[in-house]
C-alpha cells in the first residue's frame, strides 16, 4: 500500500523574547494527529485540571506515592513464567 508523503509544517517561529508561551497552541494549518493533539498545551485553555492541582498539592506537602505497582509487576511475571 503506498501512502503518499505528509506534507510537513512550517516551522513554528521562536519568539525573539527570552520566555516562550506555552499557553496558547500555535496556529496549525492543517489538522494534528493524536499524538500531536495530547502533547498540546493549549487543550486545557491554560486552567488545570483538578486531577493536576491535588498531584501538585501532593507532591508539594510531601505525599509518597502509594501505588501499588511495583509488587504487582512482580507477581504478574511470577504468574507468568
Amino acid at each position: 500500500m503506498n501512502v503518499p508523503p505528509r506534507p510537513s509544517k512550517p516551522p513554528t517561529p521562536v519568539p525573539k523574547e527570552e520566555g516562550i508561551d506555552l499557553t496558547s497552541p500555535s496556529p496549525s494549518t492543517s489538522p494534528e494527529l493524536p499524538h500531536e493533539r495530547d502533547e498540546a498545551t493549549g487543550m486545557t485553555g491554560g486552567v488545570p485540571s483538578r486531577r493536576v492541582q491535588q498531584g501538585h498539592a501532593d507532591v508539594k506537602r510531601g505525599v509518597q506515592d502509594t501505588s501499588r505497582a511495583p509488587e504487582a509487576d512482580t507477581a504478574y511475571r511470577k504468574l507468568k513464567k
